[in-house]
């Protein structure tokens, strides 16, 4: 799927169950109080994995970890979706109670960063798109 379809698909999915909601961010404000933002990074760290996107450093730790979750809301308890983004640099998470739409956030997220990457990298991560550029990835083409 083309960044163009991904980005058409999330916006008609968020036409039909509304938009991402951001519960954490290094960067700037989330949707979400500031005093529950520790409850949210603990559960999203306890969600279970659906999909994972990663670059490791030269000491092969991680530098960057793209990762699709579910987990439990830690306010409502109700389950939901969550793209969680973790870099050396900065870190944020968006969820969804729909999980097609955190799906394709998350291949939005992990195309978007080799398209425009945050961290600075070798010139060989680029020689053969997103699998020279990952070190783990599920996202193909």
């Amino acid at each position: 799927m083309t960044p163009v379809m991904i980005s058409e698909r999330i916006s008609a999915l968020s036409e039909q169950c509304g938009p991402m909601r951001t519960v954490l961010n290094s960067d700037g404000p989330t949707d979400v109080p500031p005093e529950q933002a520790d409850a949210f990074g603990f559960n999203l760290l306890g969600g279970k994995d659906l999909r994972e996107s990663v670059i490791n450093g030269p000491d092969n730790r991680a530098v960057l970890t793209i990762r699709c979750v579910r987990y439990i809301d830690p306010v409502t308890q109700a389950e939901r979706f969550a793209v969680d983004y973790w870099s050396v640099r900065r870190y944020w998470a968006s969820d969804h109670q729909t999980a097609a739409l955190a799906v394709l956030s998350y291949e939005s997220a992990v195309r978007g960063e080799f398209a425009r990457p945050t961290l600075p990298l070798a010139l060989e991560r680029f020689t053969r798109g997103l699998a020279s550029f990952y070190d783990k990835t599920d996202v193909i083409r």
